[in-house]
């Protein structure tokens, strides 16, 4: 790889970490810092703000947004809570339960599919979910909340062609986006609302520089909250999936900190790069206990995570170590009697929001495998590295990790732009094994062996999971003795590995695709020249049918005929007079047949011309098939009346009559 590549990888990573979208201000750090990604880093993460819990939860609360644009009001910060309910879906295909799936309501059409496609390996874009309740259609981003489903309700599944971009794009073409920003004033504890209206095709970007414009506060000192964390400045409204029509965004100026936060900001920026500078582990409290003549600038963490978690003010120096009592008077993430693992989950994340505040990960709600699934079992392109989070209170480390590391805005962006993260407590017996257990089925006896070979005083620890191929396993396991460099190196060190891998299966699946859709055209091929050729079969033997029924229907007539005429020639054999004696009344006929054969018969001067032909039909030579015609004068007796006699038609006293064909 040449330089200029290597540099414009290095400045997209740091404007991911450091959240900076202008490109010429990313670039002014990476170059003083002598394109030393850690370094530069490490050089402006300090001049943005970090918030702690107590902090963020005062600003990152639910706000009540106002309607009248550009009004001021006073307004009291208040914590809520979303309630997640379990959601149990029944799939149904060909009449058959394929799979039963749990899920929380807060659950995507999307991820439901890709469950789907989990189990029965059809693709998402050919899935149709039939039997919605209410007689939904909803789209792939809508979540189940939004549908206001059953607890429990079964769907049909059905395969079908995806739908096609351009659909998209025409339904999209009308889209405005009506943006409500509630921004804090610089000087007082008052909200300023303002409602913003948006074309679908503006991008992240464009709608910053708007509001730097319009409040004159410059891009780089922009903290907002609400954007979903996988934007970047050329996301369009369209694509970033925000609500629509009208989606609420908090803008607070960085400025803005108190002096008391600025204090408490400062002494936990010396904190981490006291860890920063490290290259030991993170101390324990027993260092921090001894080390409490140090100056200001050497406090241990543990001091400063204490006093996040507890709101103790700073004057009060019995609350500068958090010990045993304090955790064991705190909530647990996960309560010793959970029910099961979907709903552990549901309490972890609320519980290590009210502990912890708004500046967290994104975790995923939902179980293991399904997270597992999410992350791992998606096409190569939309692949991700799943991130599982192990918390433990009894760990001295837990506390810290959370606040200063888990919970530091840079770590917090790049894992959610980068990984699918799950979080799970350790703390309690039950729930432990129920990890390993779930471990074990989603993963193999492998990953239980190496997840229970992690050391409670290591814990928490990041778990970073992957799927090779067809293997999914654990890529590397990031302990909570680490400081914000380590962290980040390893989470960038597995991100840069996986992104590898990805382009390889990206290049095998592609031709993997190409080799299956040039088989499925050979295939469909084939069908077609088979049912070419049964066409023809088929058109052959209905031919032969057709001939054979023609035949018979010919034979049957030339039967009916033969059998006719065989009669006729019986009942006139039967009324023909007997021949004469030679006498003077006896006319002696001879005929000649066309063979050059003769026969030869007396009549009587008196019988009728029509005695003639009734003794040449029973000879086999009827007047349709044959004229008789007098040597002299030439005529043809066939067209004379048949009633004259022998006599009349100058007959006797012999004559010879020829036969000839008609």
């Amino acid at each position: 790889m040449d330089d200029s590549k290597d540099k414009n990888g290095m400045l997209a990573d740091f404007q991911a970490i450091t959240g900076i979208d202008n490109v010429g201000e990313a670039l002014m750090h990476l170059s003083n810092c002598n394109w030393d990604l850690l370094a530069a880093i490490q050089h402006v993460m300090p001049q943005h703000t970090q918030q702690l819990p107590s902090e963020s939860r005062t600003y990152q609360s639910d706000i009540p947004m106002v309607t009248i644009a550009d009004d001021f009001i006073d307004m009291s910060a208040s914590t809520s809570n979303e309630n997640h309910r379990v959601i149990t879906i029944e799939i149904e295909q060909n009449k058959r339960i394929i799979t039963t799936l749990k899920v929380n309501d807060g659950s995507t059409v999307d991820d439901i599919k890709t469950l789907v496609y989990a189990e029965s390996a059809i693709p998402c874009c050919q899935q149709l979910l039939n039997g919605w309740p209410n007689n939904h259609s909803p789209s792939n981003k809508d979540t189940l909340s939004k549908l206001n489903v059953p607890d429990k309700f079964k769907l049909t599944l059905t395969t079908g062609k995806g739908e096609s971009t351009r659909a998209l794009n025409g339904r999209s073409k009308e889209k405005t986006y009506t943006l409500n920003i509630t921004m804090e004033a610089t000087s007082t504890s008052q909200y300023k609302v303002h409602k913003l209206t948006f074309p679908h095709y503006k991008t992240v970007q464009d709608v910053k520089e708007f509001v730097a414009s319009l409040t004159h506060l410059s891009i780089s000192n922009q903290q907002w909250m609400g954007w979903p964390h996988f934007v970047t400045p050329t996301t369009t409204l369209e694509e970033s999936h925000i609500n629509y029509p009208v989606h609420d965004f908090k803008l607070k100026p960085l400025n803005s900190v108190s002096r008391r936060t600025r204090r408490t900001y400062n002494s936990r920026l010396n904190s981490v790069v006291d860890m920063e500078t490290s290259d030991s582990p993170m101390p324990s409290s027993s260092t921090s206990s001894s080390s409490t003549s140090s100056s200001s600038s050497e406090e241990d963490p543990f001091e400063d995570a204490a006093e996040s978690l507890s709101g103790i003010d700073d004057d009060d120096e019995d609350a500068m170590f958090m010990d045993t009592e304090i955790i064991n008077r705190i909530r647990p993430l996960i309560s010793e009697d959970i029910d099961d693992e979907l709903a552990g989950v549901i309490q972890f994340v609320e519980e290590f929001q009210n502990r912890y505040g708004d500046m967290r990960p994104e975790f995923f709600l939902g179980t293991l495998d399904q997270a597992i699934k999410i992350a791992c079992f998606k096409p190569a392109k939309d692949k991700r590295l799943l991130a599982v989070y192990l918390h433990h209170d009894r760990s001295v480390l837990s506390n810290v990790f959370c606040t200063q590391l888990l919970c530091f805005e840079s770590v917090v962006q790049y894992l959610n732009a980068n990984f699918l993260v799950w979080g799970w407590d350790m703390t309690h017996t039950s729930n432990r094994n129920r990890i390993l257990q779930s471990a074990s089925q989603a993963l193999g006896q492998m990953a239980e062996v190496t997840l229970r070979a992690i050391d409670v005083n290591r814990l928490p620890a990041l778990v970073l999971i992957t799927r090779n191929r067809s293997n999914t396993e654990i890529l590397s396991v990031i302990n909570g003795d680490c400081n914000i460099s380590e962290l980040l190196s390893s989470l960038i060190n597995a991100q840069e590995m996986f992104a590898m891998q990805q382009q390889v299966e990206i290049k095998e699946e592609g031709e993997r695709n190409l080799r299956e859709m040039i088989k499925v055209e050979q295939d469909e091929a084939y069908q077609q020249s088979l049912a070419i050729d049964r066409a023809k079969e088929e058109a052959k033997k209905m031919q032969e049918m057709e001939e054979e029924a023609i035949r018979s229907q010919i034979e049957y007539q030339e039967k009916q005929a033969a059998a006719e005429k065989e009669a006729t020639k019986k009942r006139i054999e039967a009324s023909l007079p007997v021949e004469p004696e030679p006498g003077d009344d006896v006319s002696k006929i001879r005929f000649r047949l066309p063979l050059g054969k003769f026969l030869e018969r007396r009549f009587l001067s008196s019988e009728s011309l029509q005695v003639i032909f009734d003794y040449l039909y029973v000879n086999g030579f009827s007047q349709e098939e044959y004229k008789v015609i007098s040597s002299w004068p030439r005529r043809d007796l066939t067209t004379l009346n048949a009633a004259q006699t022998m006599k009349e038609l100058n007959l006797y006293p012999q004559e010879t009559l020829i036969l000839e064909e008609r």
